[in-house]
């Protein structure tokens, strides 16, 4: 069964004035589950009930790069999945001062490093992109390669973002194709293109493949986002979690 959550980042707003009624909506519009961008600052156990009172899962944790670099956070965050019953934690953006090559180098390090006592606490470590990876570090050379190369093979993963992909001009499938395993989570968001300036869009709504993205991976969730909005965030993602699940009947 395909399983779709929608990443919180998309109604920050609404989670910030009510994450109780916001999870309560999102739950009765369809999805099954949610990844986190934050604590939003309720507990692990606080976010446990919550999960469990609307019959959500926790599809991943969007969480600080500064956890790689702090023990103590980093042991924050493990044991905060383990109470929500949380798998994967994600890294999901890198500060303007860290994209250079030994910025890229850096970071991959520092998930190399994490690994050991990620997996010993049952934790994936993945990477979440924008477009700024694939923009060239040095000639023949972008942030996207060092992540790619310099990070552990096996056991350090990527959250593909098709909507960044396609605006940064990478050819998405070929993309899919060559990480295979490596892809642990997706984020569907559509795009629409205004008078020359590309912009998100309910998932549905616009000119991207996204069904042949989302049939390209082997996933256990499927992560509806969006970040632009004509009106109220939380009432025009309610339909995407229905519209995902509708090209699976």
């Amino acid at each position: 069964m395909t399983k779709v959550a929608l990443q919180l980042w998309s109604v920050k707003e609404a989670m910030e004035e009510n994450p109780d009624n916001t999870i309560q909506a999102l739950s009765e519009a369809g999805y099954d589950g949610v990844q986190l961008a934050g604590d939003y600052g309720k507990s692990g156990q606080e976010w446990k009930k919550l999960l469990s009172d609307n019959h959500l899962e926790a599809a991943g944790i969007h969480m600080p790069l500064t956890a790689l670099e702090s023990d103590s956070e980093l042991d924050h965050w493990i044991a905060f999945s383990k109470e929500i019953g949380n798998t994967k934690l994600i890294i999901p953006f890198l500060e303007e001062d860290w994209r250079t090559l030994e910025g890229y180098k850096k970071l991959a390090d520092l998930m190399n490093k994490a690994l050991s006592k990620l997996s010993e606490a049952g934790l994936r470590l993945g990477y979440h992109h924008h477009d700024f990876e694939f923009v060239s570090i040095e000639p023949g050379m972008t942030g996207w390669d060092v992540i790619e190369e310099m990070t552990d093979q096996d056991d350090v993963y990527f959250e593909i973002d098709v909507y960044w992909t396609e605006y940064a001009s990478i050819h998405t499938y070929n993309l899919l194709d060559r990480l295979k395993e490596r892809v642990f989570s997706i984020h569907l968001k559509d795009m629409i293109e205004e008078n020359g300036h590309k912009r998100t869009a309910a998932i549905g709504n616009g000119n991207l493949d996204l069904k042949g993205f989302a049939d390209r991976v082997d996933t256990e969730w499927l992560i509806v986002e969006q970040e632009h909005f004509d009106g109220d965030p939380l009432e025009e993602v309610k339909p995407s979690a229905n519209v995902v699940k509708g090209w699976y009947k």
